[in-house]
C-alpha cells in the first residue's frame, strides 16, 4: 500500500513538472514573448515588440518611436531568456489578465488616466497568456512586480537604442 501511495505521489509531481526553455531548472516553455505599450496624453512610445526564442524580433512602431512601422532583427545573443528571467523572477504567469480601472479588485480605488497602457503576452505550446496593466492603477497589488517587469523587460530588449526616440 504505501509503495502505491508512493508512486501514485511521483505521478502526481511529475504531471506538475514544465520544459525548460526558460532559465533555471523549470522555466516555461515560452515560444513568444510579446509586449506592447498603449498611448498616453503625451509623446509615449506606441509599439509592439515580439521576441521568441532564437532572439529574433519584430517590432511595430505606431507613434514616437525611433523607426514607425515594421522592423525585424536579431537581438544580442540570450535576450530572450534574459526577457524570460526578468518575468519569471517576478511570477508573471501567475498575474491576473486584467489590471485596468475596469477591475477594482486587482487595480484598487484610484487610478491616472494619462498614463500608458502595458500589455504582456506570453505564447507556449497550450496558447496564449495575455496580461493588461495600466501603470495609473495606483493602489494595485501588482503595481511594483510590474513596474519591475517594464525596467526589467526593456532592458532585454535594449528599449533605449531599439524603440524609444532620439534624444
Amino acid at each position: 500500500m504505501r509503495a502505491v501511495i508512493l508512486a501514485l505521489t511521483a505521478m502526481g509531481l511529475s504531471a506538475c513538472a514544465t520544459t525548460n526553455s526558460g532559465p533555471g531548472p523549470n522555466g516555461p516553455a515560452w515560444t513568444e514573448i510579446e509586449i506592447s505599450e498603449g498611448m498616453c496624453y503625451g509623446r509615449c512610445p506606441v509599439y509592439l515588440i515580439r521576441v521568441t526564442p532564437d532572439d529574433r524580433y519584430q517590432l511595430t512602431g505606431v507613434f514616437f518611436t525611433r523607426h514607425d512601422g515594421e522592423t525585424s532583427g536579431t537581438l544580442d545573443a540570450g535576450s530572450f531568456q534574459r526577457l524570460a528571467a526578468v518575468l519569471q523572477a517576478h511570477d508573471a504567469a501567475f498575474l491576473p489578465a486584467d489590471i485596468t480601472r475596469y477591475n477594482p479588485v486587482t487595480c484598487g480605488s484610484s487610478f491616472a488616466s494619462d498614463m500608458p497602457s502595458f500589455r504582456l503576452s506570453l505564447t507556449d505550446a497550450n496558447g496564449r497568456q495575455d496580461i493588461l496593466w495600466h501603470p495609473g492603477c495606483a493602489e494595485s497589488p501588482y503595481r511594483d512586480a510590474l513596474t519591475q517587469i517594464r525596467a526589467g523587460v526593456r532592458e532585454a530588449y535594449d528599449y533605449e537604442t531599439l524603440i524609444a526616440p532620439k534624444r
